[in-house]
């Protein structure tokens, strides 16, 4: 394979990507360049976002239609003939359908436990912890943490994988097992048969899509970028164009905004923080805590704490002190302690 200016592109990002992961005198800078682009940045997006999308731009050419993978791709039926439209379509539909289904193991881990569904839940196994809301899922990193760790592959301390969310979310986490490389495939499959600014914004929107799926979801903002990003592109490049389909990507976007929007407000408790427990150790200490009531209802114990505590400052104060002293935690959020 000849290499372009794109595959010495993608090269680089790769070597970037091996570089960070080897190092740490990079991470500071990375992080503070990547941090509002992807929510709350990690050195484990950040090499993502530098591998992923540098894997893009150098594996393309096989996957064209004259490529070695684009014409075995061709070959298995008529229906997968290479058509940039048809792949990019596909892509965009199993991306919104893991998008769902990350949704939905949320719902299933609060009904499962008989929480609210409009709360953070904190979930420990040894030392470890993992935090996942509707708002900011990681169900789908559990799988991913989970799979790294059973092949004995070495994680850097700094990168959260998620592992102890895995006991709540499989079997229905393992979805991304079957849609990953359905995305990669068909998504680098139509990124192939575009021009070259075409396929560096797709890598990119792509490889967005990737880190939000395992790490945000749906409802986290930089998925939005990515999805607003794959469907602008969908539409733009279809033939005859007409201004008038872009409304289609906007409303799209604006009924997912609308959602999170909701949920956000609506699934707000103003009165007070309610905490929810899991499987208790008998007289659970906490001290330092302003407690308005506490009551116990079967494996769970339900604490009131002041409704105008901030979200992040209570949440993170909660993960080590519960640590050791509960399977997992449930705790509402405030929307106007945000503002």
């Amino acid at each position: 394979m000849r290499l372009n200016k794109l595959n010495i592109i993608g090269i680089i990002m790769i070597l970037f990507a091996v570089l960070l992961a080897v190092t740490s005198f990079l991470d500071s800078t990375i992080l503070t360049l990547t941090y509002h682009l992807m929510e709350g940045s990690s050195k484990g997006k950040s090499l993502i976002l530098f591998a992923v999308m540098g894997s893009f731009l150098l594996l393309y050419p096989l996957f064209q239609s004259n490529g070695l993978i684009g014409k075995r791709i061709s070959s298995l039926s008529p229906s997968l003939k290479i058509d940039a439209q048809k792949y990019l379509k596909f892509t965009i539909i199993t991306i919104f359908f893991t998008y769902i289904v990350g949704l939905l193991i949320e719902v299933w881990i609060r009904i499962k436990l008989g929480v609210s569904l409009f709360t953070m839940f904190v979930s420990y196994t040894g030392n470890e912890f993992s935090t996942t809301a509707l708002t900011h899922s990681h169900a789908f990193k559990s799988v991913l943490g989970y799979v790294i760790h059973s092949m004995g592959i070495h994680v850097s301390s700094t990168i959260n994988t998620g592992v102890p969310l895995a006991q709540y979310t499989v079997p229905f986490s393992l979805i991304i097992l079957i849609t990953f490389p359905l995305i990669y495939i068909a998504g680098i499959t139509a990124l192939s048969e575009k021009r070259d600014l075409y396929k560096v914004l797709l890598a990119f929107f792509l490889t967005l899509s990737f880190i939000t799926m395992l790490d945000g979801g749906m409802l986290d903002y930089p998925a939005w970028i990515a999805l607003a990003g794959l469907l602008i592109i969908y539409y733009v490049s279809k033939k005859p164009f007409s201004p008038r389909d872009l409304y289609k990507p906007a409303l799209i976007m604006a009924l997912i905004i609308i959602l999170r929007v909701s949920i956000s407000v609506f699934g707000s408790n103003t009165d007070f923080h309610e905490l929810t427990i899991i499987d208790p150790v008998d007289n659970i200490n906490l001290n330092g805590y302003d407690v308005l009531s506490i009551q116990k209802e079967g494996n769970k114990t339900i604490v009131e704490l002041p409704g105008n505590l901030s979200d992040k400052p209570l949440l993170l104060k909660l993960i080590p002190d519960l640590k050791g002293q509960c399977s997992g935690f449930a705790l509402s959020w405030n929307y106007k302690a945000w503002v």
